[in-house]
């Protein structure tokens, strides 16, 4: 089911599936595909509730949200106005940067953390490129990096209508808006993650 809800002046695009304990489900840079198997296979055990960011699928993008700070702030008021109790927050790439930001500032409707791949942090020195940049690279190289088997992320573009295209399209420039500079990382979250203070998942391809 997919419905719209208005958050602090935002308009949000939610995709909601399954029953059972609460899942704040925080989409990778590429957006949110509803279509993707991921979604069913969570909603077997939980209530998932999967926005789409602002600036992807049909939410809005204010212009005065310029930073991921914006999107954690906005996520935790959308869990305040759910009234999400002991919920899971799960975050993928982009959504896992996401979630480590809310985190820091407040767990009280959380039990539980997963970070998949998370962008966010810089651990390398000021001149290493320890975050790849996924806009100056081809698309079959961003494949190969993504991707375990880079066949299960392949979408025939030729093929999508122009209104997908159109809103992939909004999403790579969202996208740029909230990672550009400094690039998809926030030089002070590394010093703030020992206040997570709920049981964490970290999981890392190899």
């Amino acid at each position: 089911m997919s419905r719209t809800v208005a958050v602090a002046g935002v308009s949000l695009e939610l995709e909601e599936r399954g029953d059972g304990p609460p899942l704040l489900f925080l989409h990778a840079g590429e957006g949110l595909e509803p279509q993707r198997d991921w979604l069913d296979l969570l909603a077997r055990r939980f209530r998932v509730i999967a926005p789409h960011h602002p600036g992807w699928g049909n939410s809005s993008l204010p212009d005065w949200m310029m930073t991921v700070d914006d999107l954690a702030y906005l996520y935790l008021d959308l869990a305040g106005a759910l009234q999400l109790q002991d919920a899971i927050l799960v975050g993928a790439c982009f959504g896992g940067w996401i979630a480590a930001e809310m985190a820091v500032r407040d767990t009280r409707r959380f039990a539980r953390l997963v970070l998949a791949d998370p962008l966010g942090i810089k651990v390398g020195g000021v001149t290493e490129r320890d975050i790849a940049d996924m806009h100056a690279m081809s698309r079959d190289e961003y494949m190969r990096l993504a991707w375990a088997d880079p066949a299960k992320g392949e979408r025939d573009l030729m093929q999508l209508p122009e209104t997908e295209l159109a809103g992939i399209a909004r999403g790579r420039e969202a996208f740029a808006r909230f990672g550009w500079k400094p690039y998809m990382h926030n030089p002070h979250l590394k010093r703030w993650l020992h206040r997570i203070d709920i049981p964490t998942l970290l999981l890392w391809g190899e």
